[in-house]
């Protein structure tokens, strides 16, 4: 009888774990598609969602921002941050200046043509974005940033388990 109870609960997890991947398969889609609708938005500047995501952090910070800085803050490798740089440099919307104190490093600020170009890209993404919020009302807003921020914190927290080798096998 214990034996059978044991089956009964085994196959009861298996059976969730089963249900789980599922709809996890179908919220990787979901992510997949967005993703998808974002670059198919910025595609028309010839620019890439790493662009974007480092011409809105610079925007936010007119003072300059040292590039490792902004590889750290924005979770992009620093070979792809030189990438994008390269890239936003040679169109004229940045430029590398020296840092105050040491002559080494580099500051990056946007040109006034790059601000104009960062307020236009990302006035025209968020336009969208809201436009698209704008399906759920303001409960299910809420919901939908914290059921992603729990679900991300979690997993972000079984990465860190995994690399470090806490992991249970």
């Amino acid at each position: 009888m214990k034996n059978q109870t044991k089956e009964h609960a085994d196959s009861l997890v298996d059976s969730q774990r089963d249900q789980t991947k599922v709809l996890l398969a179908k919220l990787f889609e979901t992510w997949r598609n967005c993703d998808s609708a974002y670059l198919k938005l910025v595609r028309q500047w010839g620019i890439s969602l790493n662009t974007v995501w480092a011409l809105e952090y610079i925007s936010k910070h007119p003072e300059g921002v040292e590039p490792a800085v902004l590889a750290d803050d924005t979770h992009m490798l620093r070979q792809t941050i030189t990438v994008v740089l390269n890239d936003l440099e040679g169109r004229g919307y940045l430029t590398r200046g020296f840092h105050a104190t040491d002559r080494r490093r580099k500051i990056i600020r946007l040109t006034p043509v790059g601000v104009t170009f960062a307020r236009r890209v990302l006035d025209t993404i968020s336009k969208a974005e809201i436009e698209a919020s704008a399906n759920l009302n303001q409960k299910e807003q809420e919901m939908l940033l914290a059921l992603s921020t729990r679900f991300c914190s979690a997993f972000a927290s079984h990465v860190d388990n995994i690399c470090e080798g806490k992991a249970e096998e």
